[in-house]
């Protein structure tokens, strides 16, 4: 059961979690995790749908995975005087697109090719400059302070080119037929 699932899905879950973690060994570590974690699953028949369970969790594992690693202090996420802004204004919950997709969009649709096909085309909506960052620190996990180095840029600008990036992607995912069923 488990090796059937493991030959239609590894080599998805693996490229889908190496999209978010850039070093090989570590994504491959956390995609072990991932099927260690099924194996240890007392309920495989009562898993209807193995592919969204996988995604899930390797997406949980992604997140557990930066949460330990911590590379990037809080405070230097959080734009000056953020901590009185209300939402209106913008919040560090702005700069996390993936949050807001798992809260608000089906798994199911989120793994396909549409709705990849779709963020791209959200993305080409967007200027230059705010879809490079977002491309940069949200798909290949390149932390700000990297990126101000490498472009030479203030962090608090590239700050508020992925919030508004992120704010752009949640209103046209928002106008989505899917959110609407």
């Amino acid at each position: 059961m488990i090796s059937g699932w493991f030959t239609q899905y590894g080599k998805r879950v693996l490229a889908f979690i190496r999209s978010r973690i850039s070093d090989f060994e570590t994504a491959e570590d956390v995609a072990q995790d991932v099927w260690l974690q099924l194996s240890r699953q007392d309920d495989l028949e009562e898993i209807e749908q193995v592919g969204s369970w996988l995604f899930t969790t390797a997406r949980n594992r992604v997140t557990d995975y930066y949460r330990k690693k911590k590379n990037i202090p809080f405070s230097q996420l959080q734009p000056a005087g953020a901590e009185e802004a209300s939402d209106e204004e913008g919040s560090t919950a702005d700069l996390f697109f993936d949050a807001w997709v798992d809260q608000n969009l089906p798994d199911a649709w989120v793994e396909s090719r549409d709705f990849w096909n779709e963020l791209d085309r959200a993305l080409n909506q967007l200027p230059a400059e705010q879809r490079e960052v977002f491309v940069a620190h949200e798909l290949y996990d390149i932390p700000f302070k990297q990126l101000a180095e490498e472009t030479g840029l203030p962090m608090n600008t590239l700050l508020s080119r992925k919030r508004y990036a992120v704010l752009h992607l949640r209103r046209y995912f928002s106008k989505s037929e899917l959110l609407q069923d």
